[in-house]
């Protein structure tokens, strides 16, 4: 399935940055001793903020907060 990148529904966009991959996702350990799910920006991005790191304690979490994201980045 291929998205436009321009498409208003955020959950759409998240999809599409996972596919295309403009986030690595990952496993860590969390504070608290679970683990957490970690977003970061694959090696060479050349976007904004190439260090910029996410972590949510749950792929549900993760996904609402790339979608927070992007819903951010159309409004600015």
């Amino acid at each position: 399935m291929t998205t436009h990148p321009t498409d208003p529904d955020p959950r759409v966009r998240v999809l599409d940055d996972l596919i295309h991959g403009r986030w690595v996702l990952t496993l860590e350990p969390a504070p608290d001793g679970g683990m957490e799910v970690v977003a970061y920006r694959p090696p060479g991005w050349t976007g904004p903020d190439p260090y910029e790191r996410l972590a949510a304690p749950d792929h549900a979490g993760m996904r609402e907060l790339l979608a927070r994201r992007h819903t951010t980045e159309a409004r600015e």
